[in-house]
């Protein structure tokens, strides 16, 4: 049996607190400057009064912000603040009993009732004396007011100083995360884009710039993001025709999703679009027509990418010493490999994704769509997006999801 010192020190419970994300793991999100609202059922035994106050604080900031929480019924009790900052938050419930509340109660329901208070008085007395010293200065009673306390315990200014006078069963939740995001990541339209079919010469390859020229059509239209396709060189081993044949052309441009070749690989842009300069003139165009860039996060390579001949231990050979593509059975892609998350050097293979995305945040792209997410680990997702947030906090991942509802 556990030792009574292991149970009788806690007599305040919190539990239920809503929102919550798998029990504080994941954070809750919500949008900047929109109300965040925090629930909990908060309790003790007996009936003295509680108390409660709800916490928060931008993650890495020094000071906590703090604020009373108010009862509902049944125990229930919340309290509401507004974040005015992008990036990850903490919020935690701290509750205590409150002693002078319960004490001002009880002396006033016996007086009401006729009984003779005057042991309640002299008890009052020697709380309030026992307190004193952590009220603030202009809410104490005047030694002569403590002499008539009967007087003294109506202030409602006392009342409240002496809300947190006597903290001593002081119960405190964990600190639980809270991801304050821009308004784009709840609701956006997006217009999808592949960027060399936007030539205005039929049979040629399109570049950066013939996209420009495209964005004043789109924004009038509404949207606000414009999402590109990948943007990537493409690989030539094994290139997809059309309809996904094997058998290609020399005219066939092959699988945006085949990245990488011998001009580059996920940091490099294919030449025909343009290159970097281009890019980021792209994507000044866009602000200047209120949209965004969005990119296309695709965790796979061309059999010439870079990585292949850099790092072969990344990426999973075959006994007859080939290597494997990727498959989905039936289907094959034999354009296509998948780094190994879980091989020899996971620190290596996770850490360049992660540089990737870091250097499209250094080229002024703030949103990604995630290709194939729940193919890939899922601890791998929650580090990534911690480690690119924690950077800049107002990139943004949504998640391509065709999958099961539990995933």
């Amino acid at each position: 049996m556990p030792a009574v010192g292991d149970l009788s020190g806690r007599r305040i419970y919190i539990e239920n607190i809503y929102p919550l994300v798998d029990a504080g793991r994941f954070p809750v999100k919500r949008i900047v400057n929109e109300p965040f609202e925090v629930w909990a059922d908060i309790f003790r035994d007996g009936h003295s009064l509680v108390a409660a106050d709800l916490l928060w604080r931008v993650e890495g900031a020094d000071r906590w912000v703090r604020m009373p929480m108010q009862p509902r019924e049944n125990d229930r009790w919340t309290a509401i603040f507004t974040p005015t900052r992008v990036g990850r938050h903490l919020y935690a419930i701290e509750a205590w009993s409150e002693v002078f509340a319960t004490w001002r109660r009880d002396f006033m329901a016996k007086r009401e009732a006729g009984l003779d208070v005057t042991l309640e008085l002299e008890e009052g007395r020697r709380l309030l004396a026992r307190i004193r010293p952590r009220i603030a200065s202009s809410a104490r009673p005047s030694e002569q007011a403590a002499d008539d306390l009967s007087k003294a315990l109506v202030s409602s200014e006392l009342l409240k100083a002496a809300r947190k006078a006597d903290q001593s069963d002081l119960t405190r939740s964990s600190n639980l995360p809270l991801m304050i995001d821009r308004p784009i990541a709840r609701a956006g339209a997006w217009y999808e884009m592949v960027p060399r079919s936007q030539a205005s010469v039929a049979g040629t390859h399109g570049t950066f710039d013939d996209c420009i020229g495209r964005l004043p059509d789109i924004a009038a239209l509404g949207f606000d993001v414009l999402y590109l396709t990948p943007i990537h060189p493409i690989g030539r081993t094994n290139r997809k025709g059309r309809n996904n044949s094997l058998h290609t052309g020399p005219d066939d441009p092959g699988s945006p999703y085949a990245i990488g070749s011998e001009e580059g690989g996920h940091d490099a842009v294919h030449p025909q679009l343009g290159n970097l300069e281009d890019f980021r003139r792209l994507v000044g165009a866009c602000a200047g027509h209120g949209l965004e860039v969005a990119l296309d996060f695709a965790v796979q390579c061309s059999l010439d990418h870079p990585w292949l001949t850099q790092h072969p231990e990344w990426f999973r050979w075959r006994a007859d010493g080939s290597i494997q593509y990727a498959e989905n059975p039936p289907k094959k892609y034999e354009d296509i490999v998948n780094p190994e998350f879980y091989g020899p050097d996971r620190n290596g293979v996770w850490s360049a994704l992660r540089d990737v995305v870091l250097f499209w945040v250094g080229q002024g792209v703030r949103i990604f769509r995630v290709d194939n997410p729940h193919t890939k680990p899922f601890p791998f997702w929650e580090w990534l997006i911690r480690e690119v947030q924690t950077i800049d906090p107002n990139v943004i991942f949504l998640s391509e999801a065709f999958t099961r509802p539990k995933v």
